[in-house]
């Protein structure tokens, strides 16, 4: 009886080796399994400090208002748009996504800078400093349409490849990933300030647009083409670039992908994601350029089960993107796997 016993367990330790360091079915010790192990129990901790931290600290955000932008897959319909390179461009076809549906155009009117203090909420948001209620904002009337054929194609810029591209060894230190920090440079004034050259918002977010327009660029991920924010390119194309190289990456098959679209944020606003006229309006970090969604049919909004491998969101937070299949473990909020937004360049100050 103790032979067997012994034979029992001897077999229960083996399955547990071969579980934790060891290739299923090789008696060999795979390095990049105890590698992700070690990451996975860093990370852990450090999710477990930060969420500690908040909870002890005054300062509350509802991030489930703030974060997550989808609740299923992507509504606007996309067509492609081939524009010809020019010798300005790349040496390569670009494709541009531009959106199907009919976009209101209204004339000027006076609306305030959309702050923190002014983002419409259901309930309160308290900082720690005081309690801010949200602003009542006049709802413009549109006055015009532009139907799908006649909606311009988005103007491809040169980018800038000269920029240095921060390396992150420790992601989940980094501020956008701590929740007593995140909300300081994750909000529509940063946005505006970083992306938008500080601009103060006019009647339907119309100078936002229009200058989110020309700061367009193209980059590559996995071979699909998407739209970016021309000061985060060089992140962007330094991801790209790795992706290239790696072997679980590039095995895995992108079949939707979506990046710069001009539209509201779905958690954070209370209105409708493509009314950007609405005064419940609060603009995505998709109407930036600096967010990108792959495979939202098999990584979605709420989904526990996805099918993003762990390499790709290493390589994206590598160089300084936040990934929303961590939003529900930092934050509490929505987990969102398909989603990933540059976060580095918002978030840079509070490192000091």
């Amino acid at each position: 009886m103790k032979i067997i016993l012994s034979l029992f367990l001897s077999f229960l330790i083996v399955i547990f080796l071969n579980q934790t360091i060891f290739f299923n079915g090789i008696p060999k010790i795979n390095a990049e399994k105890i590698r992700r192990t070690a990451k996975n129990i860093r990370n852990d901790l450090i999710i477990f400090k930060n969420n500690l931290k908040y909870r002890l600290s005054k300062n509350k955000v509802e991030y489930n208002q703030l974060l997550s932008d989808y609740e299923r897959p992507m509504s606007i319909e996309f067509r492609l748009a081939v524009i010809s390179p020019t010798p300005t461009l790349f040496l390569m076809p670009i494709a541009a996504l531009v959106p199907t549906q009919e976009i209101p155009i209204v004339g000027p009117t006076n609306r305030p800078s959309p702050t923190l203090t002014s983002w419409p909420a259901p309930t309160i948001i308290c900082t720690g400093q005081a309690c801010l209620t949200p602003m009542k904002i006049q709802k413009p009337t549109p006055t015009k349409k532009i139907k799908p054929s006649q909606v311009p194609i988005k103007p491809i810029l040169e980018p800038n490849s000269s920029s240095e591209v921060p390396i992150i060894n420790s992601p989940l230190s980094q501020p956008y990933y701590d929740p007593s920090k995140a909300y300081l440079c994750y909000n529509a004034d940063k946005f505006i300030e970083v992306y938008a050259d500080n601009v103060n918002p006019d009647a339907c977010y119309n100078n936002i647009e229009a200058k989110m327009d020309s700061y367009m660029t193209s980059v590559s991920i996995l071979g699909k083409s998407i739209q970016i924010h021309k000061k985060a390119y060089s992140s962007f194309k330094a991801v790209s670039d790795e992706l290239s190289k790696n072997s679980v990456a590039k095995n895995y098959k992108i079949n939707t992908i979506g990046a710069y679209v001009f539209r509201c944020n779905v958690n954070a606003s209370t209105s409708d994601r493509n009314d950007t006229c609405s005064e419940g309006c609060v603009l995505s970090a998709h109407a930036f350029g600096i967010a990108v969604d792959i495979n939202w049919d098999e990584n979605c909004n709420g989904c526990s089960n996805y099918t993003m491998p762990m390499e790709i969101v290493d390589i994206f937070e590598k160089y300084g993107f936040r990934w929303g299949g961590r939003y529900k473990s930092v934050f509490g909020a929505t987990i969102d796997p398909m989603h990933f937004e540059y976060m580095y360049d918002l978030c840079k100050d509070l490192n000091n």
